[in-house]
């Protein structure tokens, strides 16, 4: 592999041979060697689907104020608590001073590699 570098200062261009490097097995600790806490901090997005409803474009477009629209799910049915896309548990809707909450009921099993 070539590259080219420019001294700016001087004006010119100056060729460079850049040596490929071959694959070589792993070598030294893992990134996180198991220290797990080093991920505490990073921020997650976490969402709770209660359900899903299939319609049509039109039937959407006549949606109005007080319309009802019928989800998948049936009232006894958990609810699907997400982390980046993927469903890591499952739970009941719940009611915290003024806000909703989740009852965490199952975890999802370890994603397999």
């Amino acid at each position: 592999m070539s590259g080219k570098t420019q001294d700016k200062a001087a004006g010119h261009t100056q060729l460079i041979e850049l040596a490929e490097i071959q694959p070589q097995p792993p070598a030294g600790p893992a990134v996180l060697a198991g220290n797990l806490s080093l991920l505490d901090s990073v921020p997650v997005s976490v969402s709770v689907v209660v359900g899903e409803a299939r319609t049509t474009v039109g039937d959407l477009m006549a949606l109005r104020e007080l319309s009802v629209l019928k989800i998948d799910r049936s009232v006894d049915c958990p609810v699907d608590v997400v982390v980046n896309g993927n469903v890591v548990a499952r739970g009941q809707l719940v009611v915290v001073d003024d806000n909703f909450g989740v009852r965490i009921s199952e975890i999802a099993p370890a994603a397999k590699a």
